[in-house]
């Protein structure tokens, strides 16, 4: 039997999306975003792992993971803070997110480190700078420099993938992040934009990765446990409607058939392609 991957060494590893309600730029300032990089850094100390993050101007990605505090309530507390800062100093009232966050599981070592560039890489996609390391808001600085101050940022899981010594390690990292994702991929983002166009999310060819279980395309959506149930239980519950919509979506897109995702969450295919239908209107 191979060795266990790391990743699944550390517990339940997610990648984390977090948009601004229509695509505002709600982190535009830099005192904004070093105010959001101080809620990650308070994340360590309630028992969660940080792994990467970045902050643009309208959304974050952050490589998050914890063994034994589930990750909605680190998402609420991070969104519900951030949000009384951004109403207070904006004067603004109303939803500063764009809904619930999204969040895709990694569960092997490979698909860590692909979804790791593709969150530093993200400020050279958007021509904000040329090269990974000139981005300040991101935790590109921790990997390079092998940082963890205080530990929160943990580069440890990622540079013992890299190397089996630090400096050849931190070394694979660099050569890494210097490598563009492959023009000819096609494992695009998950994440529904209500026809906004996303950024690429190419990380590798599709087939080199396991297709998501049912059970996970419906954790990836962002529900609670009690939310998870309900919606596995059959429960028509009107606030489990956009769940249940944004699941079926992501399941059509990993081509399972609408008779079974209906019958995991305990409904008919009819069901499923009459909310399907409704999301059209």
């Amino acid at each position: 039997m191979g060795r266990k991957p790391r990743v699944e060494e550390e517990g339940l590893v997610h990648h984390v999306i977090q948009r601004g309600n229509n695509q505002e730029f709600i982190f535009a300032e830099d005192t904004d975003k070093e105010y959001l990089t101080g809620l990650f850094r308070l994340l360590p100390a309630a028992g969660y792992n940080i792994y990467g993050y970045v902050i643009m101007g309208n959304h974050y990605h952050l490589l998050l993971g914890s063994s034994v505090e589930p990750l909605p309530s680190a998402m609420h507390k991070t969104n519900l803070r951030y949000s009384k800062y951004f109403n207070r100093k904006y004067g603004h009232t109303g939803h500063v997110f764009q809904g619930r966050y999204k969040a895709f599981p990694v569960r092997d070592d490979s698909y860590l480190l692909a979804v790791l560039r593709y969150i530093h890489q993200n400020p050279v996609r958007a021509g904000v700078c040329q090269g990974v390391c000139e981005y300040k808001w991101s935790s590109d600085s921790y990997y390079r420099e092998h940082k963890n101050h205080n530990n929160w940022v943990r580069v440890d899981l990622a540079l013992d993938i890299l190397g089996n010594s630090r400096e050849k390690a931190v070394k694979g990292y660099a050569d890494f992040m210097a490598v563009a994702e492959k023009d000819n991929c096609n494992y695009e983002s998950s994440v529904d934009t209500g026809g906004v166009p996303e950024d690429n999310f190419c990380l590798e060819k599709e087939e080199n990765f396991p297709r998501l279980s049912l059970d996970e395309v419906l954790l990836a959506t962002g529900v609670n446990e009690q939310e998870f149930l309900l919606i596995k239980s059959g429960s028509r519950h009107r606030n489990l409607t956009a769940y249940k919509l944004a699941y079926a979506v992501e399941a059509l897109k990993l081509n399972y058939t609408l008779r079974a995702i209906g019958k995991n969450i305990k409904v008919s295919d009819a069901a499923i392609l009459y909310l399907m239908k409704e999301r059209r209107k």
